[in-house]
């Protein structure tokens, strides 16, 4: 994402993303100030924004149960750092087994008076994710990345008691192939939504279309190309130039990109590499022409890869793409939840929370490289 997209998102409410939370300490209370959230409050405090939460569970009845926008002024309690219990983000995959004491029942007991039986528990809702997508999705980052970071958030936007929990599963063609399909999961991120309404689509792009349903965006990306810098490629300012190259571009990337732009197979050889890192080390070896990817997973990859002197990114072509959460259509709790995701989002926008995490997620990016 550009940074005037950024700016541009925050400019419309500078109260809320601009100025910064009054230095406070754990153990003490704090006066709500005009641009605070959660995550900035919970920086000050704990030095981590992640740990929102922990506010949050000590000040619901002020806060409100659905977690609307704090209001200044408002006193909030800051627990101690060394004994407040800090609420997990997801709900664990499956609560532990606890045998319980058998009851008796009366031999005269009727349907009438036997004890109702409880309500079954609401299972939580399954997201997946997976690694190598840094800054967007990885184990590693910092809170699983900054898109696992906006969507939590979102989460919690949208209903505090919503019950989740989180997987990172690294094939990522699989998430659609087989753990959405099956039900094993719910909802996985982050995808490029294909232009479905293209008369044009590859196959996989046509089933992601026909079987998947879309969040609203939640980051822009600029989608670009990466060549050694000694091919000759990086000043390239045509697509025809590309012909007759062999482009790598990932597992479970949509090719739509690459057809918009008139690299289909008959003008170039698609190699799909198993993850963004294949790609680059494909591209190193010289067994590819080309990479097709996000700008930032690039800079971040062969920045890890320690190729920057070696690969660098075409700055003449490129397209302006958008990252989302997707559900199969066969799961309606599932989609169902991205309107809530949808909604999570505005509030985020309101309360300066998504220019946070974007903003951070993207500084500690560039300190890596």
């Amino acid at each position: 994402m550009k940074v005037s997209r950024i700016l541009l998102l925050c400019g419309t409410a500078l109260l809320l993303c601009g100025g910064a939370a009054q230095a406070q300490e754990a153990c003490t209370t704090y006066k709500v100030q005009p641009g605070d959230n959660l995550r900035r409050i919970a920086n000050k405090a704990y030095g981590d924004s992640d740990l929102y939460r922990r506010i949050y569970d000590a000040n619901i009845k002020v806060i409100g149960a659905k977690a609307d926008l704090i209001e200044i002024g408002a006193m909030l309690v800051i627990p101690c750092a060394e004994t407040a219990a800090e609420a997990p983000a997801a709900a664990p995959a499956e609560a532990p087994f606890e045998a319980q004491p058998e009851s008796v029942i009366p031999v005269s007991a009727t349907p009438e008076t036997l004890p109702a039986a409880p309500a079954p528990a609401e299972r939580p809702i399954a997201f997946v994710t997976g690694n190598g997508y840094a800054p967007f999705a990885d184990k590693s980052l910092p809170g699983g990345g900054m898109m696992t970071q906006l969507v939590e958030m979102a989460i919690f936007r949208a209903d505090p008691a919503i019950p989740y929990n989180l997987s990172f599963v690294s094939d990522w063609q699989a998430h659609i192939d087989a753990l959405l399909p099956s039900g094993a999961y719910d909802l996985s991120f982050p995808w490029i939504r294909p232009d479905c309404e293209s008369g044009m689509l590859s196959p996989g792009d046509q089933v992601r279309c026909n079987d998947f349903a879309f969040s609203g965006p939640f980051y822009e990306i600029v989608d670009a190309y990466f060549a050694t810098r000694d091919s000759g490629l990086l000043g390239a300012t045509s697509y025809a130039e590309f012909e007759r190259k062999r482009i790598c571009r990932p597992e479970g990337f949509t090719a739509g990109v690459l057809e918009a732009a008139g690299l289909t197979a008959s003008t170039v050889t698609l190699v799909r590499g198993e993850n963004v890192k294949e790609c680059f080390r494909a591209l190193a070896a010289g067994e590819v022409d080309l990479v097709s990817v996000d700008s930032e997973v690039g800079d971040a990859t062969i920045a890890k890869l320690g190729l920057i002197s070696t690969i660098g990114q075409n700055p003449h072509l490129s397209t302006i793409l958008s990252l989302h959460v997707i559900a199969h259509k066969s799961n309606p709790r599932a989609v169902a939840m991205l309107g809530k995701l949808d909604a999570g989002v505005i509030e985020m926008y309101e309360s300066g929370e998504w220019y946070d995490i974007v903003s951070t997620a993207l500084s500690k990016q560039r300190q890596a490289e």
